[in-house]
């Protein structure tokens, strides 16, 4: 396995600077977030800009598990949606402008609101099946982040999806903390959705009884992460495992970059050695 860290987590910081401080820190790979408020919006990317992160990457010897684009797929207008698969279409090239793989993956939420799943199933479903023929088209893989409070939000709801949009270049974007929240055991769940997956997150909360939750760093929380990375492992995952930083941590006063992606790097490091694996 290997350990990758998402810019999401630092929006304070250009991809410039962030990927040396990220490789100095020991990831092995770099998960790219589009988003205006990052300042790494695609129309701030330039062919220049792009050219400079492309040096970058390869001088520092960072993969790139994902494109992540920060938004949901879900919309119930048409335009919308056009507007979302262009958006998806424009991270793949940016993947290729950057030097990735042959097929990048592109992850972002499937949206929609958990309340609404039986309304939002049907059109998610004919939304995902164009941006799977999009990806086959243009040879990328969109991954689906399932979310606590979106419409697809267990492992019955992904597995529901999936299976019926049918489509090998549509896959799932597996955090493993919305499932925890939603009250499922690693244990059951990994071994199911790993199948279906082609990129991951993974941060930490802690739970209260009335479903409300507390987001925390990683090994601050109740997630079992040995547990988890051992999951992982015996269900065959061995590529990346990319730490991701909640918005409501970042976004609090006292919030330190490099602090909180080092004390990741050592919590995640030190689950892959409890488990006896590997890294690379």
């Amino acid at each position: 396995m290997k350990l990758a860290y998402g810019t999401y987590a630092m929006p304070t910081v250009p991809l410039e600077d962030a990927i040396p401080m990220i490789a100095e820190i020991g990831y092995e790979g770099v998960e790219i977030c589009i988003s205006e408020k990052h300042g790494s919006a695609l129309d701030r990317l330039d062919a220049g800009r792009r050219e400079r992160l492309r040096h970058l990457l390869g001088d520092f010897g960072l993969g790139v598990p994902a494109i992540f684009f920060l938004g949901g797929m879900y919309s119930p207008d048409d335009d919308a949606h056009r507007r979302n698969v262009e958006s998806i279409s424009a991270c793949a090239r940016l993947a290729r402008d950057l030097g990735l793989p042959d097929t990048p993956v592109i992850a972002a939420g499937f949206g929609g609101s958990s309340d609404d799943w039986l309304s939002v199933r049907p059109r998610l479903i004919e939304q995902l099946r164009d941006l799977g023929a999009v990806a086959e088209r243009e040879d990328f893989v969109f991954a689906g982040e399932a979310h606590s409070k979106g419409a697809v939000n267990s492992t019955e709801r992904v597995l529901s999806v999936l299976e019926a949009v049918g489509h090998a270049r549509v896959r799932l974007h597996f955090d493993i903390v919305h499932f925890f929240l939603g009250g499922e055991e690693i244990a059951e769940c990994v071994p199911r959705l790993v199948p279906w997956t082609a990129h991951t997150h993974v941060t930490d909360a802690v739970r209260h009884p009335d479903r409300r939750f507390d987001p925390r760093l990683p090994g601050e929380g109740e997630l079992d992460l040995v547990a988890y990375v051992r999951a992982m492992a015996e269900a065959g995952w061995d590529d990346y495992i990319t730490l991701e930083i909640s918005g409501m941590i970042w976004g609090a006063d006292g919030y330190d970059t490099e602090a909180a992606a080092r004390r990741c790097h050592t919590v995640l490091s030190a689950a892959l050695d409890a488990c006896g694996i590997e890294r690379g």
